[in-house]
Order: structure tokens, then sequence, then C-alpha cells
């Protein structure tokens, strides 16, 4: 059977999860395809209960009280000190690679993925905190060297509730067949009138983001890409990226 996603970690109870069971959700992780096979990616289980809280602080949640808490991270460092120790001469010590930092990213997420799927299997919810990519509070507290990037905090918990399937937009404007084709302006239209309404629904941005009434998916995405925000955040983006040596053209040796 397909997971459709309709659990989903909102709140959980601190109840422990057994920690073969965790250990088993990653091993699903690693099934999941690799670019290569080369892996270059690394989750770390954050037990540590103050470390905890630093991390969910870090990436303005302090209040999830998930057992679970796993940072998914792109790892090329572990790539090229292995490439080192082999003494063998490699593209990332040279600023190249290009395509090695981005299917990192692929890697890390593809795995991610497979946990969730192996997490509701499990009977458990999860939920994706997408604040942990890139956050230079978030490297120094685990400590992170350079070649290895998070991406995202995966938690995982018991779902306190049963969340109806969270609407998408139409499979006529993502399936595309043969080749790229834009949607005319009336199924845009009738795309973002989908999401208003099945969202309003439920009334998802009044319970989980504090909004108002009239707020709808359309101011959603507004604010999601508002300009003003990006000016100051991709400057710390760009920064974390050159440190990490994910920018194209940095050099990672180790």
């Amino acid at each position: 059977m397909f997971c459709s996603g309709e659990e989903r970690l909102e709140s959980s109870r601190e109840k422990p999860i057994d920690e073969e069971i965790v250990k088993r959700i990653v091993e699903a992780g690693q099934r999941a395809p690799s670019a290569c096979n080369l892996q270059t990616y690394t989750i770390i289980w954050v037990k540590d209960p103050k470390k905890r809280k630093e991390v969910l602080s870090t990436c303005g949640n302090p209040d999830i009280s998930a057992p679970v808490i796993l940072v998914i991270c792109a790892d090329l460092r572990r790539l090229a000190r292995t490439l080192s120790a082999l003494g063998y001469d490699h593209c990332l010590k040279h600023g190249e690679g290009h395509t090695l930092k981005i299917f990192s990213l692929v890697d890390a997420s593809l795995a991610a993925e497979n946990m969730t799927i192996a997490t509701e299997c499990y009977g458990f919810g999860s939920l994706f905190i997408g604040s942990a990519l890139a956050n230079k509070k978030l490297i120094q507290v685990l400590g992170l060297g350079k070649g290895v990037l998070p991406i995202s905090l995966l938690c995982i918990g018991y779902p306190d509730e049963e969340p109806p399937t969270r609407p998408r937009l139409p499979l006529s404007v993502v399936l595309h067949i043969d080749n790229y084709k834009d949607p005319s302006c009336e199924e845009l239209e009738s795309s973002l009138k989908h999401m208003n309404d099945s969202l309003e629904r439920e009334g998802y941005y009044r319970k989980y983001s504090r909004r108002g009434p009239s707020y709808m998916y359309s101011d959603h995405i507004k604010r999601k890409t508002d300009p003003k925000w990006y000016e100051e955040h991709d400057i710390k983006v760009e920064e974390v990226l050159k440190e990490t040596g994910f920018m194209l053209g940095e050099v990672i040796d180790i």
C-alpha cells in the first residue's frame, strides 16, 4: 500500500520509542537510492536532553516534545576523508565536483523520505523542520565540520491526532507528458482555488500558524517568497554554504 502521508506529527507525547526501532528506521533510510552509491549523508540522533533543547531552540521550535530527533545532513566530509586516506586526488579538494554537492543534497533527502515512510509503517508520526537548513547555530551546537551541511530535522513520535490528508496541487499541473507545458492562467487559478479551499475547510492556518481567518494558501506562498526577508536570509545562507564547502567552487580538503 502506498503511503499517502495521512499521519504527521503535529504534537507528541514524551513517550520513549525503542532504540532498535529507531535504528531500523535509519536503516530504511539507508536503503534509499544513492547517486553512484556514494551515500553522502549522515544522520545525527540527538539524545542528550540539554542538546535536544539547544537543537530545537536553534531551529525555532523549543516546545516540540518528540521522543526522537534526527538531524539529516548532507555529508561530503566522510567521502573526502576516505579519498584522502587512500591517497587519491579528488575533485572536492580542487573546488570542483559541483554535481557531487547537488547529489549529496538529493541523497540526504531521499534517505529522509524513506525514514518517514518507515516511521509511518511502525505507526508513529513524523515532522520535518526545515529551519535546520544551513543553520549556522545548529552547525555550532552539533560541531559539524567542513563538508557537512544540515538540511532538516526529522522529529518522530506518537501523533496526538489523525489530521486529514493535506491537499496537493492537481496532478494535471504536476504530471506532464513528453514535454514541459506551462499551465494556463485558468489552470493556475484553479490550482490556487483548490489549495485555498481545501486548507480553509480544515482551518489549517488558523490551527497551526495562528493566522487570521482570511489567511489563505495564496497569502502563504507570497509570505514564503518575500524578497525583503530573503535579502537578509540569503546572505546568511551564502556564508554557511561557503564555510561548509557546499558553495560551488569552494574546496573540501580534509
